[in-house]
C-alpha cells in the first residue's frame, strides 16, 4: 500500500511557491532585478550620528540609491579616525532628456556616455561632485547622504579603498559649529556682562536720581530768563519803532521838498528806507534772545545813534537844498569864476 500524502507538507510547498511567485513579480515589476548598481565609498571625518544603513542617497534631492555599509577606520600613525560610508547607486535613475534620448538611442546617462562607472565618476568629481550629510527630519534627527556639484569646494580624498571614492564636504551644521568655535565667546560674554554692569550702575547712581530735579530747576531758570529778556527787549523795540517812524516821516518830507533833486538821490532815499524796515524786522527776530546789557544791544544802540545822526544830516541837507537848490550844480561855495 502507498503511504498517505502529508497534507501539511503539501500546504507548505504551495505557500512557498506562491511567495516566490509574488517576489518574482515584484522584482520584475520594479526593474530592480535587472538594474545595474554601482558601489562607491566616501569618508566623513566627523560624527555621522543619525545616518543608518538603508538611508537614501540623494542627488539634488532626488533619490538615486541608498547607504549599504557604515564602519570606522583609524590611522595608526596619527591616531586619526575616518568613517567610511559605502553607498549603492542605481544606474537607471539618471535618464536623458527626450531630445538626447532620441539622438543617442539610450535611456540612461551611463548608457549614453559609454564609459565605465569609474571614469564617469572621475569626470563628475572634476566638475565638482561632492557628498554631504543632510538632515531628513529635524524631529527624528535622521540623516541622508546628498550629492551635488560644488566646484568651488576642495577635493578631499582619503584613498586606499577598492571602491571609487567621492569627496566629502562638511555639513551645514558642521560649518556653523566651526564658525561658533572661532568666535571669542568668552570675550563677548565678558563684554556683555560689563555692559550690563555699567547700565545697572548708571541706573542706580545718585546723579541719575537727582537728574529730574535738576531738569526742573534748569527749566524754571530758562523760563525766568525768557521773561526777563522779553521785558528788556520790549523798550528797545519801542525805540526802534519810533526811530523807524521818524525816518519814514523824514523820507515823506524829503519827497515833498526835493522834487527838483535828481532821480539817483530819490532812489538812494528809497533804498535807505527799505534798509530801515529790514533792520526793524531783524531786531524783532532777535528780541527773544538778546539781553539789555549784551554786546549786541550795545552795538545796536550805537548804530541807532549813528542812524539818528545821519537822519539829522539828511534833514539839514534837505533844508539847505531848499534854500539853495543851485548848490546841486554850482556847489556849496557859490559860482566859480
Amino acid at each position: 500500500m502507498s503511504g498517505k500524502a502529508n497534507k501539511t507538507m503539501i500546504g507548505l510547498f504551495v505557500l512557498g511557491a506562491l511567495a516566490l511567485a509574488l517576489g518574482g513579480i515584484v522584482a520584475l515589476g520594479s526593474g530592480l532585478l535587472f538594474t545595474k548598481k554601482f558601489s562607491c565609498i566616501m569618508y566623513f571625518p566627523n560624527s555621522v550620528s543619525g545616518l543608518e544603513i538603508g538611508a537614501p542617497l540623494l542627488f539634488r534631492g532626488v533619490p538615486i540609491g541608498s547607504v549599504k555599509d557604515i564602519s570606522i577606520e583609524a590611522d595608526a600613525s596619527r591616531l586619526h579616525f575616518f568613517i567610511p560610508v559605502v553607498v549603492e547607486i542605481l544606474g537607471n535613475k539618471i535618464k536623458l532628456a527626450p531630445s538626447e534620448s532620441g539622438k543617442k538611442g539610450a535611456e540612461t546617462l551611463v548608457q549614453a556616455r559609454k564609459e565605465t562607472p569609474g571614469d564617469l565618476l572621475t569626470q563628475l568629481i572634476e566638475k565638482g561632485l561632492r557628498a554631504q550629510l543632510v538632515t531628513q527630519s529635524f524631529v527624528t534627527g535622521q540623516l541622508a547622504v546628498s550629492l551635488d556639484l560644488m566646484p568651488d569646494t576642495p577635493v578631499r580624498l582619503v584613498g586606499g579603498a577598492p571602491l571609487p571614492e567621492i569627496p566629502t564636504v562638511p555639513s551645514t551644521f558642521e560649518k556653523l559649529t566651526e564658525t561658533i568655535k572661532q568666535l571669542p565667546l568668552q570675550e563677548l560674554v565678558n563684554r556683555l556682562i560689563g555692559a550690563v554692569t555699567g547700565i545697572e550702575t548708571l541706573v542706580n547712581s545718585p546723579e541719575l536720581t537727582k537728574m529730574p530735579s535738576k531738569i526742573d530747576t534748569v527749566l524754571t531758570n530758562g523760563n525766568d530768563l525768557m521773561l526777563e529778556l522779553r521785558s528788556k527787549v520790549g523798550p528797545l523795540t519801542k525805540n526802534l519803532d519810533e526811530a523807524v517812524n521818524s525816518f519814514t516821516e523824514l523820507a515823506k518830507h524829503l519827497d515833498h521838498r526835493t522834487d527838483g533833486l535828481s532821480a539817483s538821490a530819490k532812489t538812494a532815499m528809497d533804498s535807505f528806507d527799505a534798509t530801515l524796515k529790514e533792520s526793524r524786522a531783524a531786531i524783532g527776530k532777535f528780541q527773544k534772545i538778546v539781553n539789555s546789557d549784551s554786546p549786541t544791544v550795545t552795538d545796536l544802540n550805537r548804530a541807532l545813534g549813528e542812524i539818528a545822526n545821519a537822519a539829522r544830516s539828511i534833514r539839514e541837507l534837505a533844508n539847505f537844498l531848499e534854500r539853495h537848490p543851485e548848490a546841486l550844480i554850482q556847489g556849496k561855495g557859490g559860482p566859480h569864476k
